[in-house]
C-alpha cells in the first residue's frame, strides 16, 4: 500500500511530463504511444495512460507508473526514483511516513547543518582548513563542519526529538543516563554520501596529534563500507563528461583534486575496492585511473583493488606518485606536476608485460593472475601473444596457466551485466522452448549470450540468472521473433567481422 506521501507525488507529477522528458511520445487517442525504451521496438508499442497515470510496454511486458519509468530508465532503485521526482516537482514527502533509512537520512543531514555551522566559530579549524588549502568554496561545497562540544550536539537533538534515532548511528556513545559523548569531539567533519547525496555517515580528522588521525562512521543499516564510495554524488557527472574515473585512498585528497580541476575523482573509506563498487563505477565510465602513494602500502592496494574493476570491463591505468607524496599534499605543492603524472598515467597491462622477462618472474605471475579476470576474450588474446613473444611460449599454453576461477567468476560478472534485452529472451527460448526450436543459426550472440548457451545444451540452469529463467515477457513467440529480427545477421557482413563478434564462444 503506498503512503499518503507518494500518493500526491504521483497526483502532483504528471506521467505524460514524466515520461515525455526522456522518451518522445505521440498522441494517440486519449493515451500517448512511443517506442519502448527496455527492448527492441521497430513500432510504438508502449502506451501512457495519463487517466489512469500508469503506462505498460505491450512488446516486453513491463509497466507502471511514473516512479517506476524513471527508476528503470535511470537504473535506480524505487525509493532513489520517489526523491528525484519529488525534488524535481517540490513535493514534500514526510520521511517520517516512509521507510526507516529515509528518515535516517534526514538525522544525518541535520546533524551535518549542525556541525557545518559550528565551524563558522572555530577559528583554529578554520586555520587548520586553510593550511590545508582547503578554501571557503570547498567547505560549501563539502559542507564540512566542525564538532566542538557533545553536549550542544545532544541540545541540538533532543529539541528536533531526533537524539533516540541518531544514537542508532553509534556516532554518540552513551556514557550514562544523561551524559553523551559524541565520537568526533574536537574534530573536523566531512559528510559522507551516498551515489544520490544522502548523508549516511560522517569522516573525521583530528586537528592535532591526537590519535588516530581520521575516524569514520561504524557501519550502519544505511553505510556499508563496501558500497560506498565518497564524492560519487557530485563526481559521477563529471565522470561521465571526462571519460574517466580517478580513485584515491581519502577524502582530503579528493578535496585537494577538486580544488585543481579534477571533479571526477572519488574515495575509498578504509576498506578494498569491492565488486560493488566496481560495478557502481561501471555505470558512469568505462576508465579509472588508480592514483595511489608509491609507497609499498600504496601499490599493495593497486593489486588489491584491480581484479573487481577487471571483471566488470573497467579500463585501468595507474599514476604512482613520487616518494613520500600522496594525492592531497601534492596537489598542495605541485598541481602542475601532478596533473602531469595523471595525464601521462598507464595502461595497467602496460606497465606489467614490459616487466615480465621470465614464466618464472613475479610479474609474470600477476600479469597472467590478472589477464583471467577480463571478460574480453579479444583482449585476453592480445595481451597473451604479447606475453608469448616475450617469453617464447606458445599461446595456448599461457592460456591453459590462467586461474580458471577468475575466469569464471569474470564470466559470470560479464553474463549478468552485458545481455541485450534480445539476447535473454533467446535463451529464455531455448529453455522454455528448447534448442531446437530456435534458430540459433541465424543470429549473432555476443561472448556472455553463447557461455549461456553453453551451459543452457549441457542442462546446467544453475547457471543461468533468475533475471532470465523469469523473464516476463506477455508472448514469447512474438518477442522472440522480434528479437531474432534484431539480432540476425547480415548477409552482407564480412565473414571476418563476423568471425569476430563470435569470439568468445564457449568451447
Amino acid at each position: 500500500m503506498r503512503s499518503r506521501g507518494i500518493e500526491d507525488l504521483l497526483k502532483r507529477a504528471d506521467i505524460v511530463d514524466v515520461i515525455g522528458s526522456y522518451i518522445p511520445l505521440k498522441k494517440s487517442g486519449n493515451n500517448y504511444i512511443a517506442r519502448c525504451p527496455f527492448h527492441p521496438d521497430d513500432t510504438p508499442s508502449l502506451s501512457v495512460s495519463p487517466s489512469r497515470g500508469i503506462w505498460k510496454c505491450f512488446g516486453c511486458g513491463v509497466g507502471g507508473d511514473a516512479i517506476k519509468f524513471v527508476a528503470m530508465y535511470e537504473n535506480i532503485s524505487y525509493p532513489e526514483a520517489i526523491l528525484r521526482l519529488a525534488k524535481k516537482y517540490n513535493v514534500n514527502i514526510d520521511i517520517r511516513n516512509e521507510k526507516k533509512d529515509k528518515f535516517l537520512y534526514k538525522v544525518l543531514e541535520e546533524v551535518a547543518f549542525f556541525y557545518h555551522k559550528k565551524l563558522e566559530k572555530e577559528r583554529r579549524a578554520i586555520e587548520y582548513l586553510k593550511s590545508r588549502g582547503v578554501s571557503s568554496k570547498e567547505i560549501q561545497a563539502f559542507t564540512i563542519g566542525f564538532s566542538s562540544s557533545s553536549d550542544d550536539l545532544v541540545d541540538f537533538l533532543k529539541k528536533r526529538d531526533l537524539l533516540e534515532h541518531y544514537e542508532k548511528t553509534r556516532n554518540l556513545i552513551k556514557v550514562s543516563d544523561h551524559i553523551y559523548r559524541d565520537i568526533f569531539l574536537n574534530r573536523i567533519i566531512i559528510p559522507i554520501r551516498d551515489s544520490q547525496g544522502n548523508v549516511v555517515a560522517f569522516g573525521a580528522r583530528a586537528i592535532d596529534d591526537t590519535k588516530p588521525k581520521y575516524i569514520n562512521s561504524p557501519e550502519s543499516e544505511i553505510f556499508k563500507k563496501g558500497n560506498t564510495l565518497f564524492n560519487l554524488h557530485i563526481a559521477k557527472e563529471y565522470i561521465k563528461g571526462r571519460g574517466y574515473a580517478i580513485v584515491v585512498e581519502g577524502y582530503f585528497d579528493v578535496i585537494s583534486l577538486y580544488t585543481i580541476g579534477f571533479k571526477n575523482t572519488v574515495a575509498l573509506l578504509g576498506t578494498a575496492l569491492t565488486e560493488h563498487h566496481a560495478k557502481e563505477l561501471s555505470k558512469y565510465t568505462k576508465e579509472v585511473i588508480l592514483l595511489f602513494d608509491a609507497d609499498h602500502a600504496g601499490q599493495k592496494a593497486v593489486f588489491s583493488t584491480l581484479p573487481n574493476l577487471l571483471m566488470h570491463g573497467l579500463k585501468v591505468r595507474v599514476a604512482f606518485l613520487p616518494n613520500g607524496q600522496d594525492p592531497d599534499s601534492m596537489a598542495r605543492t605541485n598541481s602542475k606536476e601532478l596533473i602531469k603524472l595523471i595525464n601521462n598515467s598507464k595502461e595497467i597491462f602496460e606497465i606489467l608485460i614490459k616487466s615480465v622477462d621470465t614464466i618464472n618472474s613475479q610479474a609474470f605471475k600477476d600479469t597472467i593472475n590478472l589477464i583471467s579476470y577480463l571478460p574480453d576474450k579479444l583482449h585476453q588474446e592480445h595481451l597473451l601473444r604479447e606475453i608469448s613473444e616475450k617469453v617464447k611460449i606458445a599461446v595456448s599454453v599461457l592460456r591453459e596457466s590462467m586461474p580458471k576461477l577468475n575466469v569464471k567468476k569474470a564470466e559470470k560478472v560479464q553474463t549478468k551485466e552485458k545481455l541485450s534485452f534480445a539476447e535473454k529472451v533467446v535463451l529464455k527460448a531455448c529453455i522454455d522452448k528448447g534448442l531446437s526450436n530456435v534458430p540459433l543459426d541465424k543470429i549473432l550472440l555476443s561472448p556472455a549470450a553463447m557461455l549461456l548457451l553453453e551451459e543452457i545444451k549441457n542442462h546446467n540452469l544453475d547457471s543461468i540468472d533468475e533475471e532470465i529463467l523469469n523473464l516476463d515477457v506477455k508472448d514469447l513467440d512474438v518477442a522472440l521473433n522480434a528479437a531474432i529480427k534484431t539480432l540476425s545477421i547480415d548477409i552482407k557482413m564480412s565473414k571476418s567481422h563476423a568471425i569476430k563478434k563470435r569470439v568468445g564462444k564457449a568451447k
